[in-house]
């Protein structure tokens, strides 16, 4: 995604809040509820037609491949995650998020590995003599961006120094 799609979609995104958190603020409290519930209707119709777009995608020969390729586009992955149709659970998306950085890791001899996982929580681990605590937040915002729908990440630093290393090795 380009960075001016990029924009425009945060843009949209926060002009949505912006107008739904308006919605419980003035006016006509019938009128309120009513705004409430086509909004409410609006985003339940679009996300019974997503999910069976995915469905028929899914079913598809080379359904998989084509879910995997749209659920990796920032503005569909955002979309998907909304509606909870993205086609890998958060595990998987925190597990592929450590391997992508696992040749930036193995480069500053650190290495990263997940501790929990259950609903709506993953721990991650990062340990090693290059583990500090630029590393740690950057394999933080990374499971961040790869799986927003977790209510809760946990990343711990461990930060091991070489001769540490070198003894127990």
């Amino acid at each position: 995604m380009s960075v001016e799609d990029r924009s425009r979609v945060e843009d949209q995104l926060r002009r949505i809040d912006d107008l739904v958190a308006g919605l419980g603020h003035g006016g006509d409290p019938t009128t309120r509820e009513t705004a409430r519930e086509l909004v409410e209707c609006v985003l339940d119709l679009h996300g019974l037609a997503l999910a069976r777009i995915m469905a028929i995608v899914a079913a598809a020969e080379g359904g998989r491949a084509v879910s995997e390729k749209l659920a990796q586009d920032e503005q569909v992955k955002a979309v998907l995650l909304l509606y909870g149709l993205h086609p890998d659970d958060a595990a998987t998306r925190v597990r592929q998020v450590l391997e992508r950085l696992r040749p930036r890791l193995e480069a500053v001899a650190a290495g990263a590995e997940i501790t929990r996982v259950s609903a709506g929580l993953v721990a991650v681990r990062v340990g090693g003599p290059g583990a500090d605590e630029t590393l740690r937040q950057q394999i933080e915002e990374a499971i961040i961006n790869a799986a927003p729908d977790l209510d809760e990440i946990v990343v711990v630093l461990e930060r091991i120094d070489a001769a540490a290393a070198m003894l127990a090795g």
